[in-house]
C-alpha cells in the first residue's frame, strides 16, 4: 500500500486590505446611486406634466407599435388597431 502526501501551502493575499477596500468602494458607489435616485424622484415629482390629448396618446401608441413591428408583428398590429379604436372612440 502506498500513500501520497501533498505539501500544504499557505496562501496569503498579496494585499490583505483588498476586500475592505472593495467594500468601501461598493458602499461609496451605492451611496452615489441612492443620491442620484433621490434627485431623479424629486425632479420627477416637481415637474408636472400636462395631460396628453387623445391624438397625442394615439400617436405614442403607434410609435410603440413601430418599435415592435419587426420583432412581434402580431402585437404591433394589435397596437395599431387599438390606436385606431381609441381615435374613433374620441371622434378624431
Amino acid at each position: 500500500m502506498t500513500s501520497t502526501t501533498l505539501p500544504s501551502q499557505r496562501f496569503s493575499p498579496t494585499r490583505p486590505q483588498a476586500v475592505g477596500d472593495a467594500l468601501r468602494e461598493l458602499y461609496s458607489a451605492a451611496g452615489q446611486v441612492l443620491t442620484a435616485l433621490r434627485a431623479a424622484v424629486r425632479q420627477r415629482r416637481s415637474a408636472p406634466t400636462a395631460p396628453l390629448s387623445p391624438a397625442e396618446e394615439a400617436a405614442r401608441v403607434r410609435e410603440m407599435a413601430g418599435r415592435y413591428l419587426k420583432n412581434d408583428p402580431g402585437f404591433a398590429a394589435d397596437l395599431y388597431a387599438a390606436a385606431d379604436r381609441y381615435e374613433r372612440a374620441h371622434e378624431l
